[in-house]
């Protein structure tokens, strides 16, 4: 299927002259609504940003929450490339949908050998990132296991060195002294978080009553350590390279884009959350997808769709610094919801660790 998309935005030939005509008679009324429109337009724009940031920093906050929400006796309950594919799933049918709705599009329902050729070369770029968010959206899950949701988040904030790192790297962009001293201050904080937090036994007991978990303290399993570390420097390649790929083909259409990139994310977990269907029903059947889905699985599913196809009109006409300042700030909002969930006694490494961050941020983002 060969799709091409292009936006529609010629007026017809008697609304150009009705606006030409009226121009000449008012051109000070004209200017005015002009100006009372694009105001407008901006306000509604800057409102629906603040809200779509606002959003993501719920949306990351809660998820490390909502996972161990979904653990019974140590272990995730669901298949993490099932959740995975329903999530990029859900993203491709709404990319495609938007595709359709904005942009008007040619398809070729029985396309050319050259056609599908084309359009293959033409998603090429996406599978990259494509396949560093399946790597990665799937260790997230698995890396609950081993660490508490604050100390999870903590950790997260090892993004912004790596992403900083690799801005340079990729998208050349230079760094002052202070950005550098501020990252390294946050890369010690978190070393010394770890290493402080860090426990021995590969149990750490949770107690389990009616509808919660109470976790007595905070830990990091010493095999969470190499997973974090994996998960920091792919998420900052997989988000500094989707950027530049967005912004190298910018007058493309965003949509079109998230379709080859969801594509690709679909593709990549369907045969593992198949396999994984398989192995723990001995059949495959439609429903059997869903085993050991719950309430907050679904509430994963939705809040992570949602949180995906707004980081991409952050990064397209924004940059990754957005996307760091929500991962930044989504540690209150983690902080909280596992003080009121889970009971958690945060120890006086994440005390110092909290300070050590926010002294970091400071000094990255002032510049």
């Amino acid at each position: 299927m060969q799709i091409d998309g292009s936006v529609n935005l010629g007026l017809s030939m008697s609304e150009s002259s009705d606006n030409i005509d009226h121009e000449k008679s008012s051109p000070s009324m004209t200017d005015d609504s002009i100006s009372f429109k694009q105001n407008s337009e901006d306000i509604l724009r800057s409102i629906g940003f603040r809200a779509m940031i606002c959003f993501q920093i719920l949306a990351y906050g809660s998820y490390s929450v909502l996972v161990h929400l979904c653990e019974k006796d140590d272990v995730i309950q669901f298949s993490s490339t099932t959740m995975n594919f329903i999530l990029e799933f859900i993203k491709l049918t709404f990319s495609f949908c938007a595709l359709f709705y904005f942009t008007s599009v040619t398809i070729h329902i029985y396309p050319s050998k050259k056609q599908i050729i084309s359009w293959f070369r033409q998603s090429l770029p996406y599978s990259i990132p494509g396949i560093l968010y399946f790597i990665n959206n799937n260790l997230a899950v698995h890396m609950q296991v081993h660490m508490d949701p604050a100390s999870y988040q903590i950790l997260s904030n090892f993004k912004i060195l790596t992403t900083a790192i690799l801005y340079r790297l990729i998208i050349k962009h230079k760094l002052t002294r202070q950005q550098w001293f501020a990252l390294s201050l946050l890369f010690f904080g978190g070393l010394t978080y770890s290493l402080g937090t860090l426990k021995n036994s590969s149990f750490v007991s949770k107690k389990i009553t009616t509808g919660s978990i109470i976790m007595p303290e905070m830990y990091i399993r010493p095999f969470g350590l190499p997973m974090i570390a994996i998960y920091c420097i792919l998420s900052g390649f997989a988000g500094v390279y989707n950027e530049w790929i967005l912004k190298k083909h910018y007058s493309e259409s965003l949509h079109l884009q998230n379709v080859f990139l969801y594509s690709y994310g679909t593709i990549l977990n369907l045969f593992p959350a198949i396999f994984s269907c398989m192995i723990k029903s001995q059949t495959l059947h439609f429903f059997n997808l869903f085993h050991g889905f719950s309430f907050y699985t679904w509430l994963i599913v939705i809040t992570q769709a949602l949180n995906g196809l707004f980081m991409s009109v952050v990064i397209k006409h924004s940059s990754n610094i957005i996307r760091l300042f929500v991962i930044s700030f989504s540690l209150i909002v983690t902080s909280l919801l596992s003080l009121f969930i889970f009971h958690i006694s945060f120890n006086i490494y994440f005390f110092i660790s909290f300070i050590t961050m926010t002294c970091a941020l400071s000094l990255y983002y002032s510049n």
